[in-house]
């Protein structure tokens, strides 16, 4: 499975649903945690809703084999970079696209599998590749990054 990480809001999710769709099409099981539907949501406290979301991003995030995280560059959302050092700590691959070519966190750059600054679009069409789709490619270490990627202190 793929746990596909990135912000939620309304213009991200719009291509972040073009990412899944892609992942889908090529046979991917893919968890998004913004498709999460809490049934009966509106009968629960923000406490226990909240808890409840927290705790199915946990066990997709423990299951998936793969995290791809989607970055805005180096402000991006407190919940992404929980959800990507998380799953580093645990041994994922994790992947991420930074679709900028602005400077991003060191941590964000150096806590994955493989970073790349890339653009929507191309993103897009080279997902397979860019991911090693069918391979097991486990490597932790941090691939060749193309384009620039200015890191900074934050």
């Amino acid at each position: 499975m793929i746990y596909l990480a990135g912000s939620c809001s309304s213009e991200h999710r719009t291509f972040m649903r073009k990412i899944a769709g892609k992942l889908r099409e090529l046979g991917e099981t893919v968890y998004c945690p913004f498709e999460l539907k809490i049934e009966n949501a509106w009968d629960y406290s923000q406490e226990d809703w909240a808890k409840m979301v927290f705790d199915s991003d946990i066990k997709a995030l423990d299951e998936a084999e793969t995290v791809i995280v989607i970055s805005p560059g180096r402000i991006s959302s407190a919940g992404t970079n929980w959800e990507q050092g998380y799953s580093y700590a645990k041994g994922k691959r994790v992947y991420v696209f930074q679709i900028t070519e602005e400077s991003t966190s060191l941590m964000t750059f150096c806590g994955c599998t493989s970073f790349r600054n890339t653009t929507e679009s191309e993103l897009v069409e080279n997902i397979r590749d860019y991911i090693k789709l069918g391979t097991d490619e486990s490597s932790r270490s941090l691939a060749a990054v193309p384009g620039k990627c200015r890191t900074t202190l934050t």
